[in-house]
């Protein structure tokens, strides 16, 4: 039984996130599995894993990404002060997710719950994340238009954890990104 949560210390426990495993139907829980393997296999490198292209603009990076030649997804990766990292992933089957590195933090790998997400002031969403490793978090992304929308003209994107402290990500520059990924994904697919 997985659940999101910080390593416990000496004489204190973890603080838990319920865990997600028996409420996600087996279809959600195959995307999940899906979007958090390709992008652990991006943040982490994989043998056969394959960059098909990659470029800059503004202060993203662009790359579509293969396995074993076949198109799997393309990302965009934007650098943050005190080596932080967010990765913005459109897979071939036009699941998004946002991964957040922060080397701040310290997860248990592998662990996963709820969270809740929001752009700027609108309306909170529910997701699910996956503690990649300890410094590494995945968010998977409502299939909206109007969340894609939020967050190319949003300034600030907001997640909290259950159970945990809030935290937020600049949205400077997201529109020219998320364009340019969407266009990836045209483009390989």
């Amino acid at each position: 039984m997985a659940t999101l949560k910080l390593p416990s210390r000496k004489g204190q426990s973890g603080l838990a996130v319920p865990t997600i495993s028996n409420r996600v139907p087996s279809m959600l829980k195959t995307v999940v599995g899906m979007v958090a393997a390709s992008f652990f296999f991006l943040l982490a490198g994989k043998a056969d894993a394959q960059v098909l292209q990659r470029y800059s603009t503004g202060q993203w990076v662009i790359e579509a990404n293969a396995t074993k030649n076949v198109f799997q997804n393309c990302t965009a990766t934007g650098s943050y002060g005190g080596g932080a990292q967010v990765v913005f992933m459109l897979t071939r089957n036009l699941v998004w997710g946002v991964g957040i590195e922060n080397p701040k933090w310290n997860w248990t790998p592998q662990s996963q719950g709820d969270l809740t997400y929001w752009v700027d002031g609108r309306a909170p969403r529910t997701s699910k994340a996956r503690a990649l490793s300890r410094t590494r978090l995945l968010i998977l992304l409502a299939d909206s238009k109007q969340l894609f929308e939020e967050i190319r003209r949003g300034n600030r994107m907001y997640f909290r954890p259950h159970g945990h402290n809030a935290f937020n990500i600049t949205l400077m520059g997201t529109s020219v990104a998320l364009n340019e990924l969407m266009s990836c994904v045209r483009r390989y697919r």
